[in-house]
């Protein structure tokens, strides 16, 4: 028993990082659910916190939150949800969301 939680503490000293990303991950998941269209950029970010990172596209803002985790140690798009606002309204969110509403009537990516 007592060598179980030791290799239990061991790898998780090891592989903090992605245990924490995998905890902000989930925690960011369950967030998502509490969204709804309309809410402003600060009820939003009271509600999910700061983004892992923000985007402009035209008039159009995006904040990306992670919400999959990949051990691989890097952060990629497919691992983030993207949110979109304008004027401090949250328009939508989600990847989809982006592809149909977003891209194809506001940005020509080349």
């Amino acid at each position: 028993m007592k060598k179980a939680i030791i290799i239990l503490l061991l790898s998780g000293l090891l592989g903090g990082c992605g245990a924490v990303k995998g905890l902000q991950a989930s925690a960011n998941r369950n967030q998502l659910d509490r969204l709804k269209v309309g809410m402003t950029t600060d009820q939003v970010r009271q509600a999910m916190g700061k983004p892992y990172k923000s985007e402009f596209y035209g008039t159009k803002q995006m904040w990306f939150y992670i919400t999959e985790w990949q051990s691989d140690g890097q952060t990629t798009l497919d691992e983030m949800t993207p949110l979109v606002f304008e004027n401090d309204i949250l328009l939508g969110w989600g990847h989809n969301f982006v592809k149909d509403r977003v891209r194809r009537y506001d940005i020509r990516v080349r």
